[in-house]
């Protein structure tokens, strides 16, 4: 559905948002208008939710200083933390031993491959030495140069942790002409691991979690907890690990910089995030 005039304002009590290409614009930064947007729903007692592929301490300090968020979303639905008591409140993982071969299989191909556990980013410093390689925006490389921890060995690191790993993200160098490295050899190995799950984060990467672990079913998870129905739940995101959720919250929004299936999924398609896309939505169904 895209914009036809006034719409009637809806009990929306829960409104979770993606970060990357959504509440912040492509050069990873927070606009004003959208600041104002969810500090004004938060004062009216609204749930505003990030929902973001992100670990914990990859949220960026200007997200977290919105005044009154108290929950996030996080590695694409696999945890929820409350920021106010600074705890994982909501814990899907996946097994030690999957993840393990998951990435045995994913070492010998020129991809970057990294593992999130416990609110951290962890990869493997030979595969580190790709990011300057990548064709991507600054933005990306300067987010994934801070947010990732150099280990000597992952397969050792991991084995040797007693934490289950949340994700595993793969992204992939390019050609000249766009065309991604290793993109389908990558995504053969993933799919024969049936009990998880491979979605794009929007940068036409790989993000793998437990087949259970989603925004969609994080979103219901906290809203249940928050004593909300499905109907009073919002989405707004953009790519596809994102889908999920839209179509499992009561109203999903698509950015006007989504991916084609977020287009055709969602209820409404709000302006694009350099355009304060999140503002428009939150002001026209929600304040």
């Amino acid at each position: 559905m895209t914009d036809t005039g006034n719409q009637n304002k809806m009990d929306i009590r829960l409104v979770a948002i993606d970060l990357d290409e959504t509440l912040f614009d492509t050069q990873k930064r927070l606009p004003e208008e959208n600041k104002r947007a969810c500090e004004e729903a938060l004062a009216k007692g609204v749930h505003v939710v990030i929902a973001t592929g992100r670990p914990y301490n990859g949220i960026p300090e200007e997200a977290l200083k919105l005044k009154g968020l108290r929950y996030a979303i996080c590695t694409s639905g696999a945890s929820i933390y409350d920021l106010q008591e600074h705890v994982c409140m909501y814990h899907d993982p996946m097994p030690r031993n999957r993840v393990m071969e998951l990435i045995a299989g994913l070492m010998p191909m020129p991809v970057l491959c990294d593992v999130l556990i416990d609110g951290h980013a962890y990869i493997d410093v030979s595969k580190s030495a790709l990011i300057e390689k990548m064709m991507a925006a600054d933005p990306f490389k300067k987010y994934f140069r801070t947010s990732r921890e150099d280990v000597p060995d992952i397969l050792t690191w991991i084995r040797d942790h007693e934490m289950e790993p949340d994700k595993v993200t793969v992204n992939f160098l390019k050609g000249p002409d766009g065309t991604s490295y290793y993109k389908k050899e990558a995504t053969a190995w993933c799919k024969t691991f049936e009990d998880l799950v491979a979605v794009s984060g929007g940068v036409g990467n790989l993000e793998l979690t437990k087949a259970t672990a989603t925004k969609g079913a994080a979103l219901l998870w906290l809203a249940e907890r928050l004593g909300l129905k499905r109907e009073q739940t919002m989405a707004i995101g953009d790519s596809g690990n994102d889908y999920d959720m839209l179509v499992k919250a009561g109203f999903g929004v698509g950015m006007a910089n989504s991916e084609p299936e977020v287009l055709a999924a969602v209820d409404y398609v709000t302006k694009s995030n350099n355009e304060n896309g999140v503002a428009y939505a939150i002001r026209k169904f929600v304040l």
